[in-house]
């Protein structure tokens, strides 16, 4: 007899492309160190304590979502896609394995993460 389902109803696949939609359109405009700086653009910090999620876990997502680049973003990815191991990168760049996993997009669902209708981005106080 199968084991009975703790949420019959979740799709992981489709909470996580819910969650990468609306972070995203929260965040707005892309952001590449190449290009100037807007002061008034939401910042990864404002996107973590929207959604009560990690500051790691919003940059992942927005470099999922295309919409964050910078120097040690590409360089890490690049690094990825030559076919480098998280260790091996971890050596080449001297970042922590957290922080490597932080700026490659995601390849699967998220993990702990509750279904994204129940926290839309929360009011700052």
């Amino acid at each position: 007899m199968p084991a009975h389902k703790r949420k019959p109803n979740y799709n992981g696949a489709t909470t996580m492309q819910e969650l990468l939609i609306v972070v995203c359109d929260y965040y707005g405009d892309p952001v590449d160190d190449w290009k100037e700086e807007d002061a008034d653009h939401v910042s990864l910090h404002d996107v973590a304590d929207g959604f009560d999620i990690t500051v790691m876990k919003a940059r992942k997502l927005l470099i999922t979502g295309g919409l964050y680049s910078t120097a040690i973003s590409r360089r890490v990815q690049e690094l990825h896609a030559q076919g480098l191991t998280v260790a091996q990168i971890t050596e080449e760049t001297g970042l922590k394995r957290a922080s490597i996993n932080s700026y490659l997009p995601y390849a699967h669902i998220i993990y702990n993460m509750s279904n994204i209708c129940e926290f839309p981005p929360k009011e700052k106080a």
